[in-house]
C-alpha cells in the first residue's frame, strides 16, 4: 500500500533539498534527478529561476510517496517506482525534480522536490487538486501492477473496516480546531472560511471580490497596498469596531498563506481547470465585457512580452558570442595566412640559397673541366716537341 500526499512546509528550497538528501536518511543509489543532477540540483534549480527572473514567491513543491510498514517492498523497488511516477506526471514535465528514497524509518518512503519554474519555458508550476488526484490514481495503478496493496477508503491495510469518521479539508479542520479552543474571534473564522471557499472557484481577483461581497464580506485589494483587508459588512453596518482583518493577520492566526500571490496562483489553477473540464461557473456572451478575461489576457500578454524580451536578449547574446567567435576565427585565419606566407618566404629563400649553391657547384665543375682540357692540350704539345 502506497500513499501519495503533498507536503506543506515553510522551509526554503535549499533546506528542503538538504533534508531529503541527508546521508543518515538515504543512500546515494536511492537519489535521482529528472532534468538535473542530484549533486548539483540546488544550483541548477536556482539557475533556472534566475534565467527566467522568477526567484520570488513559491520556490518548490514537495510530495511524498509512502509505503505501509508491512508492505513487502525493497528500497530499490520503491525508488524505481518513485522515478517512474515522476517521469509520467504530466504537470512536472519541463521541471527539475529531485527524488530521494528514505530508509531511516519503519516504512520506506520517497520524497519529490519539484522546482517551481520550468527550465523549458519559464512557466511557474501549476498544481491543482485534479493533478493530485491523477497522481494518486497512477500510484494505485502502479501498486496493482506489482501485486502490492491498494488503499481502499474505509479499510485498513489488512482489509478490516475502519470506524466511521468525519473528514474535513486540512485548512477547514485547522480553522474549526482553533475556533473551538477560542483562539480566534468568530468573525475572523467566518472571514477565513469565506476566503477559502471563494478562492476554490474564483478565476480572477474581480470574481473573488464579487463572490466575497455576495457572502457578506468586503475586500479592499489595491495594487499600491501590501495587504488585503477583509470586512464583515454586517458587523460594520451595526457600528461594531471589530469587523476588519488583514490577510497577514489571518496568516498569523492559522499558519496559512492568504497573500495576493497565493490567491492569484489559485485563480490560475481554477482557470486551467475550467478550460480542461469545459465547465465554466459563469457564462459570458462574446460581446459582453469580461473583467476576468481582460485581466488574464493582460497578464498573459505581459508574461509573453517579458518572455519574448528574455528570448530576444538571449538571442542577441548568442549573436554577439557567434560574432566574437567569427572574429576570433578570422583572426586565426589571418594569423595562419601570415604564418603560411612566412613559411613560403623562408622556403623561397631556402630555394634561392640552394640554387646559388647549385650554380657555384656548376661553376666549379666547369672550371675543373676547363683546367683538365688545358692540361690535356698542354700535355699533347709537350709530347710532340719531344718527339721532334
Amino acid at each position: 500500500m502506497a500513499v501519495i500526499k503533498a507536503v506543506s512546509s515553510k522551509a526554503g528550497i535549499t533546506q528542503a533539498l538538504d533534508y531529503v538528501m541527508k546521508e543518515e536518511k538515504t543512500e546515494k543509489r536511492l537519489v535521482s534527478g529528472l532534468g538535473c543532477m542530484p549533486e548539483s540540483a540546488k544550483d541548477e534549480m536556482q539557475l533556472t529561476k534566475e534565467l527566467w527572473e522568477k526567484t520570488g514567491g513559491r520556490t518548490y513543491k514537495h510530495f511524498v510517496q509512502s509505503y505501509h510498514e508491512d508492505e513487502k517492498i525493497t528500497p530499490e523497488q520503491a525508488h524505481r517506482n518513485a522515478v517512474e511516477l515522476a517521469e509520467n506526471t504530466r504537470a512536472w514535465r519541463g521541471f527539475e525534480v529531485l527524488i530521494a528514497t528514505h530508509v531511516d524509518k519503519g516504512h520506506i518512503h520517497s520524497h519529490f522536490i519539484v522546482n517551481s519554474v520550468s527550465y523549458e519555458d519559464g512557466h511557474k508550476l501549476r498544481w491543482s487538486k485534479h493533478d493530485l488526484k491523477d497522481l494518486k490514481e497512477r500510484n494505485d495503478e502502479q501498486c496493482l501492477e506489482q501485486g502490492l496493496h491498494v488503499t481502499e477508503k474505509g479499510k485498513t491495510f489488512s482489509g478490516d473496516a475502519r470506524e466511521d469518521t468525519v473528514a474535513y479539508k486540512k485548512d477547514t479542520y485547522q480553522l474549526l480546531k482553533q475556533a473551538e479552543k477560542g483562539e480566534v474571534k468568530s468573525y475572523v473564522q467566518e472571514i477565513a472560511m469565506a476566503v477559502l471557499d471563494c478562492k476554490e472557484s474564483a478565476t480572477c481577483r474581480e470574481e473573488f471580490i464579487n463572490q466575497m461581497q455576495e457572502m457578506g464580506y468586503g475586500v479592499d485589494w489595491q495594487e499600491n497596498h501590501k495587504y488585503i483587508t477583509f470586512t464583515d459588512l454586517q458587523r460594520a453596518d451595526q457600528g461594531e469596531r471589530q469587523c476588519k482583518i488583514r490577510n497577514n493577520k489571518l496568516e498569523k492566526y492559522y499558519g496559512m498563506d492568504f497573500g495576493k500571490e497565493e490567491l492569484e496562483h489559485e485563480f490560475e489553477i481554477n482557470v486551467r481547470r475550467a478550460k480542461e473540464t469545459e465547465s465554466q461557473h459563469r457564462s459570458v456572451s462574446p460581446g459582453e465585457p469580461n473583467a476576468c478575461r481582460d485581466h488574464l489576457n493582460a497578464e498573459e500578454r505581459a508574461s509573453a512580452e517579458k518572455r519574448d524580451h528574455s528570448e530576444t536578449e538571449r538571442g542577441n547574446s548568442i549573436k554577439k558570442r557567434d560574432h566574437s567567435e567569427t572574429e576570433r576565427g578570422n583572426s586565426i585565419k589571418k594569423r595562419d595566412h601570415s604564418e603560411a606566407e612566412r613559411r613560403n618566404s623562408i622556403k623561397k629563400r631556402g630555394n634561392s640559397e640552394a640554387q646559388r649553391e647549385d650554380r657555384d657547384t656548376e661553376r666549379e665543375r666547369l672550371r675543373a673541366e676547363e683546367s683538365r682540357r688545358i692540361e690535356s692540350i698542354f700535355g699533347r704539345n709537350l709530347t710532340k716537341g719531344r718527339s721532334r
